[in-house]
């Protein structure tokens, strides 16, 4: 079963992503903040990380994929993004991430 480390500060989004990964086949370790993610992944062995790019307190989604790049190469990188008018970092996004998937409201 691949591993997902899912990050994100979105309770309602975080249990959505969790919910849909897990009915997917993923076994998937949830985390709220940079923090938890960092330790999990300097603890644990994950196939994907899927993390949002905006998160409170210290550090931020690149904090986390680049944690992600150093300790798991391998691992597959998501950034997730709910602001569409990032073209600026966009660049420097892709050269850590695979992926940058943005969310919209409805």
């Amino acid at each position: 079963m691949l591993r997902v480390l899912l990050a994100e500060d979105d309770d309602a989004v975080r249990s959505m992503l969790e919910a849909a990964l897990e009915r997917d086949g993923f076994e998937v370790v949830a985390v709220a903040n940079v923090r938890d993610a960092l330790r999990y992944i300097a603890t644990e062995k994950f196939d994907a990380l899927l993390s949002d790019l905006h998160m409170p307190r210290a550090g931020d989604g690149f904090t986390v994929i680049s944690a992600m790049r150093h300790t798991h190469p391998q691992a597959v990188t998501v950034m997730l993004s709910g602001y569409p008018a990032i073209d600026e970092a966009l660049s420097a996004i892709r050269c850590q991430a695979d992926e940058v998937l943005m969310k919209v409201s409805v």
